[in-house]
């Protein structure tokens, strides 16, 4: 791997443990959790069960954060609630994911189609499909003091209300594996340009992830072979990547993409659309009641599947997690389908 030249523009601190990592959700605490392996165990902000999308910044939370040598985070889109805290507190250095270069990138509302984007990853990890060593990483991790940033107050994102507009962009890159490769070497950089003694542990932890991470791809793409063609509904949009990767075909969602709840008039037309889609079934979702998705299907013939977890927040934390969160995706898709 390259050497990660953003952090090189900095003053690089010397460590005498493992930098202090701090992330925002399960998934990415997963991830960076692989890649310290046995020198550190990143913290998280997000509590086990929560929402990404929406949750209450509290002091504690905010000291953790100031105090972090890294923050690392997917960034805004996901979690809205975060941007002005880490734009105002955060003093090491930040490295937002959504902003790597070389990702496969969606937007909302965009069905799954082929975007040249090669599922297969066919590679030996030097991510030609994604144009990966094309860049220098300038943006990726930075000083938090030289962020660039616009004035917060521009945005008008409405941190209190979480009153969050889920247009553009759509966050939940993970659900592409190959987005997740990228990642896990960014990680791995980052983390040797803060701590260099052990950039080649780093180095060697993400290759590792790397490969299981491939493994698990394949053995998934069989898996959900069956269900490719038959008109899935999910609660929200948050499956798009999940959708392009496996070939699966999405006709539907209940909210949008940040898990708002829908109204009677969606819910009402919601229903006549699946039957004119030929929808075969419909996934609640983990710390969402079912009510909805039990009105959708009522005097239809859609089964309804088990609980989704598109983010890991009811699964237990740790480098296992998101493994076990593609892993229980793909099987509940698979049995669902299978009837």
């Amino acid at each position: 791997m390259r050497p990660l030249l953003a952090l090189s523009l900095i003053a690089t601190p010397a460590f005498a443990e493992a930098p202090r990592v701090l992330t925002d959700t399960p998934v990415t605490q997963s991830l960076v959790a692989q890649v310290m392996g046995d020198l550190g165990t990143p913290a998280m902000l997000l509590d086990q069960g929560g929402d990404p999308h929406h949750m209450q910044f509290r002091p504690s939370q905010a000291r953790a954060l100031s105090g972090a040598d890294l923050v690392v985070w997917v960034g805004e889109g996901l979690t809205p609630w975060l941007g002005e805290p880490v734009e105002t507190l955060a003093s090491g250095a930040v490295l937002t994911l959504s902003e790597v270069e070389g990702l496969h990138l969606r937007a909302f509302g965009e069905e799954a189609a082929d975007h040249g984007h090669d599922h297969d990853h066919d590679h030996d990890h030097d991510h030609e499909g994604h144009d990966y060593d094309g860049h220098d990483h300038d943006h990726d991790a930075h000083d938090h003091d030289d962020h660039g940033h616009e004035d917060h107050e521009s945005h008008d994102h409405e941190h209190d209300g979480h009153d969050h507009v889920h247009s553009g962009l759509d966050p939940h890159l993970w659900l592409d594996p190959g987005n997740t490769v990228i990642w896990l070497e960014t990680i791995a950089e980052t983390l040797g340009g803060l701590d260099p003694d052990n950039a080649m542990v780093y180095e060697a932890n993400a290759q590792a992830a790397i490969d299981t991470t491939l493994s698990l791809q394949a053995e998934l793409a069989l898996q959900l072979a069956p269900a490719s063609g038959r008109g899935l509904v999910m609660f929200h949009d948050a499956y798009g990547y999940f959708a392009e990767t496996f070939d699966l075909s999405i006709v539907a969602t209940i909210t949008g993409g940040d898990a708002t709840a829908p109204g009677a008039a969606r819910l009402s037309a919601l229903r006549s659309e699946l039957q004119e889609e030929g929808a075969v079934c419909l996934f609640p979702e983990a710390n969402h009641s079912d009510d909805f998705a039990r009105v959708v299907i009522e005097g239809t013939e859609i089964r309804l599947g088990a609980p989704l977890d598109p983010a890991g927040v009811t699964l237990e934390p740790g480098p296992m997690l998101y493994r076990d969160l593609l892993r229980n995706l793909a099987q509940a898709v698979a049995d669902c389908v299978e009837g």
